[in-house]
Protein backbone atom coordinates (compact mmCIF):
# COMPACT_ATOMS: atom_id res chain seq x y z
CA UNK A 1 0.00 0.00 0.00
CA UNK A 2 1.67 3.45 -1.13
CA UNK A 3 1.58 6.20 1.42
CA UNK A 4 -1.27 8.30 0.69
CA UNK A 5 0.87 11.46 2.44
CA UNK A 6 3.85 11.09 0.32
CA UNK A 7 1.61 11.38 -2.86
CA UNK A 8 0.05 14.24 -2.06
CA UNK A 9 3.38 15.76 -0.61
CA UNK A 10 4.24 16.15 -4.46
CA UNK A 11 2.07 18.78 -4.59
CA UNK A 12 4.00 22.05 -5.10
CA UNK A 13 3.42 24.87 -2.31
CA UNK A 14 0.53 26.21 -4.10
CA UNK A 15 -1.32 23.40 -4.34
CA UNK A 16 -0.80 21.95 -0.75
CA UNK A 17 -2.22 24.82 0.53
CA UNK A 18 -5.05 24.52 -1.60
CA UNK A 19 -5.84 20.84 -0.61
CA UNK A 20 -5.30 22.50 3.09
CA UNK A 21 -8.15 24.76 2.70
CA UNK A 22 -10.58 21.83 1.62
CA UNK A 23 -9.84 18.73 2.84
CA UNK A 24 -11.88 18.99 5.63
CA UNK A 25 -14.50 19.77 4.21
CA UNK A 26 -13.94 16.81 1.49
CA UNK A 27 -13.56 14.94 4.77
CA UNK A 28 -16.91 16.11 6.43
CA UNK A 29 -18.70 15.26 2.85
CA UNK A 30 -17.83 11.86 3.20
CA UNK A 31 -14.70 11.65 0.30
CA UNK A 32 -11.99 9.01 1.49
CA UNK A 33 -8.35 10.43 1.15
CA UNK A 34 -6.87 7.32 2.23
CA UNK A 35 -8.58 5.28 -1.21
CA UNK A 36 -6.23 5.25 -3.63
CA UNK A 37 -8.25 6.11 -6.66
CA UNK A 38 -9.29 9.53 -4.91
CA UNK A 39 -5.96 10.17 -3.94
CA UNK A 40 -4.16 9.54 -7.49
CA UNK A 41 -7.13 11.64 -9.09
CA UNK A 42 -5.81 15.04 -6.61
CA UNK A 43 -2.53 13.93 -7.05
CA UNK A 44 -2.38 14.29 -10.60
CA UNK A 45 -4.79 17.36 -11.17
CA UNK A 46 -2.54 20.02 -13.12
CA UNK A 47 -5.12 22.47 -13.43
CA UNK A 48 -8.13 23.86 -11.57
CA UNK A 49 -7.59 22.14 -8.56
CA UNK A 50 -9.58 24.60 -5.88
CA UNK A 51 -12.39 24.91 -8.72
CA UNK A 52 -12.88 21.17 -8.48
CA UNK A 53 -13.02 20.87 -4.50
CA UNK A 54 -15.20 24.12 -4.97
CA UNK A 55 -17.52 22.69 -6.94
CA UNK A 56 -17.71 19.39 -5.17
CA UNK A 57 -18.54 21.47 -1.63
CA UNK A 58 -20.90 23.74 -3.71
CA UNK A 59 -22.70 20.59 -5.15
CA UNK A 60 -22.71 19.15 -1.73
CA UNK A 61 -24.44 22.53 -0.47
CA UNK A 62 -27.00 22.57 -3.28
CA UNK A 63 -28.07 18.89 -2.35
CA UNK A 64 -28.84 19.88 1.34
CA UNK A 65 -31.13 22.60 -0.09
CA UNK A 66 -32.93 19.84 -2.25
CA UNK A 67 -32.74 17.95 0.80
CA UNK A 68 -30.59 15.07 -0.27
CA UNK A 69 -27.75 13.98 0.28
CA UNK A 70 -24.05 12.59 -1.65
CA UNK A 71 -24.90 9.16 -1.74
CA UNK A 72 -21.26 8.02 -2.80
CA UNK A 73 -18.84 10.61 -1.93
CA UNK A 74 -15.52 9.45 -3.64
CA UNK A 75 -17.32 8.98 -6.84
CA UNK A 76 -18.69 12.19 -6.90
CA UNK A 77 -15.07 13.57 -6.44
CA UNK A 78 -13.96 11.44 -9.33
CA UNK A 79 -17.00 12.10 -11.59
CA UNK A 80 -16.28 16.21 -10.81
CA UNK A 81 -12.13 16.03 -11.60
CA UNK A 82 -12.90 13.54 -14.64
CA UNK A 83 -15.83 16.07 -15.81
CA UNK A 84 -13.58 19.17 -15.06
CA UNK A 85 -16.69 20.58 -13.06
CA UNK A 86 -16.46 24.28 -12.35
CA UNK A 87 -18.08 25.58 -9.30
CA UNK A 88 -21.95 27.30 -9.42
CA UNK A 89 -22.72 29.66 -6.79
CA UNK A 90 -19.57 29.48 -4.96
CA UNK A 91 -18.86 31.03 -1.47
CA UNK A 92 -16.33 31.51 0.67
CA UNK A 93 -18.02 31.42 3.99
CA UNK A 94 -19.11 28.00 3.03
CA UNK A 95 -16.15 26.40 4.43
CA UNK A 96 -17.06 28.43 7.88
CA UNK A 97 -19.49 25.51 8.35
CA UNK A 98 -18.91 24.05 11.23
CA UNK A 99 -19.26 20.54 10.17
CA UNK A 100 -16.04 21.41 8.13
CA UNK A 101 -13.72 21.12 11.32
CA UNK A 102 -10.88 19.25 11.67
CA UNK A 103 -10.70 17.34 15.54
CA UNK A 104 -8.39 19.26 16.51
CA UNK A 105 -10.12 22.98 15.83
CA UNK A 106 -12.94 21.08 17.88
CA UNK A 107 -11.28 20.16 20.55
CA UNK A 108 -9.35 23.78 21.04
CA UNK A 109 -12.39 24.99 20.14
CA UNK A 110 -14.26 22.81 23.39
CA UNK A 111 -10.35 23.71 25.90
CA UNK A 112 -10.66 26.93 25.01
CA UNK A 113 -13.84 27.35 27.48
CA UNK A 114 -11.52 26.20 30.27
CA UNK A 115 -10.07 29.06 32.03
CA UNK A 116 -6.56 27.03 32.90
CA UNK A 117 -6.38 25.54 28.97
CA UNK A 118 -7.21 28.93 27.63
CA UNK A 119 -4.01 29.81 29.29
CA UNK A 120 -1.69 26.87 29.16
CA UNK A 121 -2.63 26.16 25.20
CA UNK A 122 -0.33 27.98 22.95
CA UNK A 123 -1.81 26.24 19.43
CA UNK A 124 -3.49 22.76 18.43
CA UNK A 125 -1.51 21.52 15.36
CA UNK A 126 -3.61 19.47 12.87
CA UNK A 127 -1.91 16.73 11.72
CA UNK A 128 -4.32 15.42 9.03
CA UNK A 129 -2.69 11.81 8.85
CA UNK A 130 -1.21 10.90 11.86
CA UNK A 131 -3.60 12.99 14.73
CA UNK A 132 -2.42 16.14 16.25
CA UNK A 133 -0.09 17.88 18.50
CA UNK A 134 -1.39 20.28 21.38
CA UNK A 135 1.82 22.89 22.09
CA UNK A 136 1.15 23.84 25.99
CA UNK A 137 3.37 27.20 27.38
CA UNK A 138 6.03 25.77 29.49
CA UNK A 139 7.16 28.00 32.66
CA UNK A 140 10.47 26.77 32.73
CA UNK A 141 11.45 25.73 29.32
CA UNK A 142 10.29 26.91 26.05
CA UNK A 143 7.05 24.73 25.65
CA UNK A 144 5.72 21.30 26.12
CA UNK A 145 3.72 18.97 23.55
CA UNK A 146 0.95 16.08 24.08
CA UNK A 147 -0.50 14.25 20.80
CA UNK A 148 -4.22 15.16 20.70
CA UNK A 149 -5.79 11.74 20.42
CA UNK A 150 -4.48 11.14 23.90
CA UNK A 151 -5.89 14.22 24.90
CA UNK A 152 -8.78 13.72 23.19
CA UNK A 153 -9.58 10.55 25.66
CA UNK A 154 -8.76 12.76 29.13
CA UNK A 155 -10.98 15.22 30.63
CA UNK A 156 -9.95 18.37 31.11
CA UNK A 157 -8.91 17.95 34.60
CA UNK A 158 -6.94 14.71 33.30
CA UNK A 159 -5.58 17.17 31.40
CA UNK A 160 -4.21 19.38 33.53
CA UNK A 161 -3.16 16.77 36.20
CA UNK A 162 -0.74 15.20 33.68
CA UNK A 163 0.79 18.70 32.79
CA UNK A 164 1.44 19.65 36.38
CA UNK A 165 3.09 16.22 36.52
CA UNK A 166 5.28 16.59 33.43
CA UNK A 167 6.25 19.70 33.73
CA UNK A 168 6.66 19.61 37.72
CA UNK A 169 4.37 22.24 38.13
CA UNK A 170 1.60 23.43 40.31
CA UNK A 171 -0.88 26.13 38.88
CA UNK A 172 -2.86 27.81 41.53
CA UNK A 173 -5.43 30.56 40.66
CA UNK A 174 -5.10 33.52 42.88
CA UNK A 175 -7.46 36.72 42.54
CA UNK A 176 -8.40 35.10 39.29
CA UNK A 177 -4.87 35.28 37.88
CA UNK A 178 -2.91 31.55 36.95
CA UNK A 179 0.24 30.97 39.13
CA UNK A 180 2.91 28.71 38.03
CA UNK A 181 5.12 27.09 41.08
CA UNK A 182 7.61 24.93 40.36
CA UNK A 183 7.12 21.41 42.25
CA UNK A 184 10.52 20.62 44.27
Amino acid sequence: MRSHSRKLELFNYVENEIFLKYKNALVAIGVDLTNDQVVDYIASCNYDLEARFQAIISYWYWLGTQEREVIEPDQLLIKAFYQQWKPIGWKDEYLNNDQFKSPAEKWWDQARQVDILKNLIIDVKDNFWSGGRIIFNHPYDEFWTMDLDRAMDMTWEQIIAHYQRVTKTVIESHSGRLVFLKQE
